[in-house]
């Protein structure tokens, strides 16, 4: 039996902002493109969150209105694309991947707007926590496989043996040594071992259960206190501290508020069907675990849904009947297809990133649990109508044009089969684009001054999120138009 009290939560928070909705604030919109709206933090986070084409990829003026004509394009050719008749072919897959995209979304709107942005901080809490917030401490550790041997290392220490030499002993080599700063996201016993005015150097802390089920054991060497100066520097790092605070506050009161709606509820894995459904996982798992890899080597040109499909849906004419029962949650029985439909829209989320194989049965355990888990938090947030949130419909729209225009482009590309590369792709579609531009000029509309207003980085990235079932934040660089002119179109006042 599993309780669903234990929660593997990693937060990693997206706050999201585009919609098509009417209500979407006009102070979010940057541009509209027919019944499309690209936002000020869409247009950010394609920038920065994707690898951009080395001919947009800087920070000036003329890559950031190529950076603007491509996602006006991707616009284009996704309206373009779901104009023809088979527009629909192949999407009951992708309606399974918004849905859980949309679900996702909801669930960390729900906390933005009903734990984090009602998490009141004061200055009583931030005044010590400032004092702390420019150290580093440095700290050798050891990780250990349990707390008898934890236990074991605690006596040896207060013998006066070091760290270093057990870890010789043990290992060979020199204890693993790190700094950990204030604004690390650290476990919060670690951080409050840490962080207080009572540290002493030489002090041994923990040990601490991480997420793998280890122990870690700390020895404090020193810190440094990196004291803001300026005015600028003290108001920033006062903001920062408050954030973190309240990123802190809210995410406790998530977790019990958690903790309440799951209680009573549990989980009943049928030990025959399990077993051998945990088998065939683990040979999906460890190979699609490969296959993510390769695939993350070609993120410009493969779709970014790749790396979100660790699903497990069972192929082969074995024992393993699809109709046996593989569980009973909350006293109703789950078979391997109904489990495997939800799975279509929540692909697994292991709490453990690196495992080997004799693990795997354990963690698999608790994926499932934390799928349902999700499952009693999305139908809280149907309740109360985030389903229909504007920064959540646009999150959708984006990852549905973004698909739509791709299959533009393959579509295009089946048909032209002389296009070897990029610069002849581009080559082909730069006047494409520009008698797209200016068939739909009068559609489209630019908020030039909000548009003036932003900054680009130079930065290279791939941004994804911890914990969640589709990692990757937004669909990959639209690579479509290298033209740098906004000459259609009109200006939103």
């Amino acid at each position: 039996m599993d309780r669903l009290f234990r929660l593997g939560f990693l937060f990693n928070f997206c706050f999201i902002g585009c919609s098509v909705q009417p209500e979407v604030p006009e102070e979010r919109i940057l541009a509209k493109v027919g019944s499309c709206i690209i936002t000020r933090q869409e247009f950010i986070r394609r920038a920065e969150y994707a690898l951009r084409p080395a001919y947009c990829r800087q920070a000036n003026y003329i890559h950031k209105k190529i950076v603007l004509n491509s996602l006006i394009a991707e616009k284009l050719t996704a309206m373009e694309f779901d104009k023809k008749s088979d527009a629909g072919m192949g999407g009951d897959h992708l309606e399974t991947l918004l849905k859980g995209r949309r679900e996702q979304a909801m669930r960390q709107i729900y906390f933005a707007e009903e734990f984090h942005s009602k998490a009141n901080v004061s200055d009583s809490e931030i005044k010590p926590a400032y004092k702390l917030a420019g150290r580093k401490v440095n700290v050798e550790f050891l990780n250990l496989p349990d707390l008898e041997i934890a236990s074991r290392i605690k006596d040896l220490v207060s013998k006066d043996v070091t760290l270093d030499s057990i870890h010789n002993n043990l290992w060979g080599g020199p204890a693993p040594s790190r700094e950990i700063r204030w604004f690390d996201r650290e476990q919060d016993e670690v951080y409050q071992a840490l962080f207080t005015n009572d540290i002493k150097k030489g002090q041994l802390l923990g040990p601490f259960k991480t997420e793998d089920n280890t122990y870690i054991m700390m020895m404090v060497k020193g810190w440094t206190d990196q004291v803001a100066i300026t005015e600028s520097e003290q108001n920033q790092r006062w903001d920062d501290v408050k954030e973190r605070i309240t990123d802190q506050k809210a995410k406790k009161s998530y977790i019990q508020w958690v903790e309440d709606l799951m209680s009573g509820k549990e989980m009943n894995l049928n030990p025959d069907v399990f077993n051998v459904y945990a088998d065939r996982a683990a040979d999906f798992f460890f190979k699609m675990d490969s296959a993510k890899q390769n695939a993350l080597n070609q993120a410009i040109w493969n779709e970014p849904e790749i790396l979100d499909q660790p699903t497990f849906i069972t192929d082969r004419d074995d024992e393993l009947n699809p109709n046996s029962i593989l569980l009973e949650y909350d006293g109703e029985a789950w078979t391997i297809n109904d489990f495997n439909e939800e799975l279509r829209s929540h692909p697994f989320v292991f709490r453990k990133r690196k495992m080997n194989r004799s693990e795997f049965s354990a963690q698999l355990r608790l994926a499932i649990a934390d799928i349902f888990r999700d499952i009693e938090i999305t139908r809280q947030c149907y309740r109360a109508g985030y389903n229909r949130h504007w920064s959540v419909n646009t999150y959708v729209d984006m990852w549905r044009q973004a698909s739509s225009s791709r299959r533009y482009g393959v579509h295009v590309r089946s048909k032209y089969k002389e296009i070897n590369n990029q610069e002849q792709w581009l080559e082909f579609m730069n006047p494409i684009i520009d008698s797209l531009q200016a068939v739909y000029s009068q559609q489209i509309k630019i908020n030039m001054e909000a548009f003036e207003s932003i900054k680009l980085t130079a930065t290279d990235m791939i941004v994804t999120q911890r914990g969640v079932p589709y990692p990757t934040v937004v669909p990959s660089f639209p690579i479509i138009t290298t033209d740098n002119r906004l000459d259609y179109g009109s200006t939103i006042e």
